[in-house]
């Protein structure tokens, strides 16, 4: 992403009253790259901004907490993806072709370490694996953040 992009996509997002720096916004589309977006628009980058609060607040309401602790970044930064993948899915805005799907899991099992690769579902099975996975990255590790509301 060029240096302007990723410029408009930290107003976009500071616009929305989130703190996250710019940092982590090179860091989300970085990601995004790697996962085989490169498609830059001005509705894009304010989707990917949306995207990256939507998670953010998700987070931070989840947890009862006011800000987001860094050691959370990599999580946020999986899940402000998957559902930035999603909601370009779903407006029809994503080409599954630039995707790499070829390393999907279907099945991980943890007793004699069985890992599966479902070669035969299709490209929208498998793209929905993917964002399923992004979008739940990390449920686990939140629970060491969680505080109680009183």
């Amino acid at each position: 992403m060029e240096n302007g992009n990723l410029t408009e996509v930290c107003a976009n997002l500071e616009g929305m009253g989130s703190a996250l720096p710019e940092a982590f916004c090179r860091m989300v589309a970085m990601r995004l790259e790697l996962l085989g977006y490169t498609t830059w628009d001005a509705q894009g980058l304010w989707n990917l901004a949306f995207s990256v609060k939507k998670a953010e607040q998700e987070v931070l309401d989840y947890c009862h907490i006011n800000e987001m602790p860094k050691s959370l970044y990599p999580m946020l930064c999986d899940r402000s993806c998957g559902q930035f993948l999603y909601g370009m899915k779903q407006s029809g805005r994503l080409e599954v072709e630039g995707i790499d799907l070829s390393g999907i899991l279907t099945s991980l099992s943890e007793g004699d370490v069985k890992v599966e690769f479902d070669k035969g579902a299709s490209d929208e099975a498998r793209l929905d694996a993917l964002l399923g996975a992004l979008m739940g990255s990390g449920k686990e590790q939140l629970a060491c953040y969680r505080k109680l509301r009183f």
